[in-house]
């Protein structure tokens, strides 16, 4: 089986291509990592063996300060954690850039992750926020939040009337504020996706990794985030324009129901292998911030869809202080993300969906020092949560213990096509191995289910 590291030296990254007719035509092509020169992993990624400034090609890397703070905040990890490792044995001098086509046809450099070895894991990893502030009194008690997520647009299956699979699928667009269909059902494949699994195990395997590798002192806690009564929500506005049936909409909290436990359950399942004899000692947590609308949520059906205000009222009037703070339309004026400041109010389904994310890291902040392990995708999160830390921190009107960072490694498996996230790009499991060089060690031409690579492809 195909490892992360061949014999030969170098590391094995892997492009996948999908076809969203039918897996039959995705395949996977191995990138063998390594020599003096970068490597065009897709249009969006690009592998150095060392770092880089001035100008490469089309590429303007400027006096490479965005390689200097990756690298620093490396340190800053292996420091603040106490991991039993060298802080320059950790970090190599390899760097992976995330590339981005502008508008203006040209391309620039959205983000560098640098080099994190650890154990048995050589992984590159891009960091939002100050690890070297957070952890800078090296903290006893630290959370870290797995985020893992349900489905994917070829797993997450929505049907019309007559039973063909609908233009507007979950997966794809999530809580879209129109419905151009009807919805007569909706659900999952039975299966967990290619994006579902390799996400849980890259997410548990860093997280694992730094648990065992730091003091049996520090306490850590590790809270699952699955998003379940949010999916629910998903369907909310298909209700509301009576483009949904009420069967498919029992069917879809039901499926998500069922998805979201076994997703965490995989997660759980993955963390428990790596942790090892720190399992004992390792807090493993499950939590849904949107608990309180399941009533109201589970009521709800064609014809019975209450006003988006009732969904955030019932939040806002719970005897949860933070949302009770998050909800404040006084407060929610003062936070700026992204270089916007929040409405008073919240409008849209999307927005209550991210302020729930928001809330599960804010929650753990109370105990203490948090770090979220994530797909990079999931970056608007954690810059939402510094925004609301400023305002919140700075006026004290929470206890916290703690403020947080978050890391994204570079997942071994990205798509070819440019632009384009795993979570939409799904290559669906079954797939051809287009290798004719002998790089993986599988032949060239093989059909394998690609969730078997993951175990040789994140090892600690």
């Amino acid at each position: 089986m195909a490892t992360a590291s061949p014999d030969s030296g170098g590391l094995i990254r892997w492009t996948t291509e999908s076809d969203p007719q039918g897996p039959a035509s995705s395949r996977i092509t191995p990138v063998l990592l390594e020599g003096q020169e970068p490597i065009r992993v897709t249009p969006d990624w690009l592998w150095t063996p060392t770092g880089l400034n001035g100008l490469y090609g089309d590429l303007n890397f400027g006096k490479g300060k965005a390689t200097g703070r990756a690298r620093l905040k490396v340190e800053h990890l292996v420091t603040g954690l106490r991991l039993s490792a060298d802080p320059g044995t950790v970090r190599d001098e390899s760097v992976v850039y995330e590339l981005r086509l502008a508008s203006n046809g040209s391309r620039n450099v959205q983000g560098a992750y640098a080099a994190f070895n650890l154990g048995g894991a050589s992984e590159h990893v891009l960091f939002s926020g100050e690890p070297g502030k957070v952890l800078a009194d090296r903290p006893d008690t630290v959370s870290i939040i797995v985020g893992v997520c349900n489905g994917s647009s070829r797993a997450t299956i929505s049907t019309n009337r007559e039973g063909r699979r609908t233009a507007f699928q979950f997966g794809s667009h999530g809580a879209a504020e129109s419905t151009a269909e009807f919805i007569a059902s909706a659900g999952f494949d039975p299966s967990l996706s290619f994006y579902e699994e390799n996400l849980a195990r890259l997410s548990a395997v860093f997280a694992g990794n730094v648990v065992i590798h730091s003091p049996e002192s520090v306490r850590y806690s590790i809270l699952i985030d699955v998003p379940w009564r949010g999916y629910w929500l998903y369907m909310y506005p298909a209700l509301k324009q009576g483009q949904a049936s009420a069967r498919a909409y029992d069917q879809w909290r039901g499926e998500v129901t069922r998805r979201s436990r076994r997703v965490a359950n995989r997660t759980k399942d993955l963390l428990r292998e790596v942790l090892g004899d720190r399992v004992g000692s390792t807090e493993i947590i499950y939590r849904d911030e949107l608990a309180a609308l399941d009533g109201i949520l589970s009521d709800m059906g064609p014809g019975r869809v209450p006003d988006l205000k009732v969904l955030v009222d019932t939040l806002r009037n719970s005897e949860d202080d933070l949302w009770k703070v998050i909800l404040d339309p006084g407060v929610r004026s003062l936070v700026k993300a992204r270089d916007k400041f929040l409405a008073p109010e919240i409008h849209t389904v999307q927005e209550l969906c991210q302020a729930a994310y928001v809330v599960a890291v804010l929650r753990r902040m109370l105990a203490g020092a948090v770090m979220s392990v994530n797909d990079y995708v999931e970056l608007p999160i954690e810059q939402s949560v510094e925004a609301w830390t400023k305002v919140l921190v700075g006026h004290g009107m929470l206890p916290f213990r703690g403020t947080s960072f978050a890391v994204y490694p570079f997942s071994h498996f990205v798509p070819l096509e440019e632009g384009q996230a795993m979570y939409h790009r799904d290559p669906g499991r079954d797939v051809t191995v287009n290798d004719p060089n002998g790089i993986s060690g599988l032949r060239h031409g093989q059909r394998v289910d690609l969730v078997d690579l993951l175990p040789g492809s994140y090892p600690w």
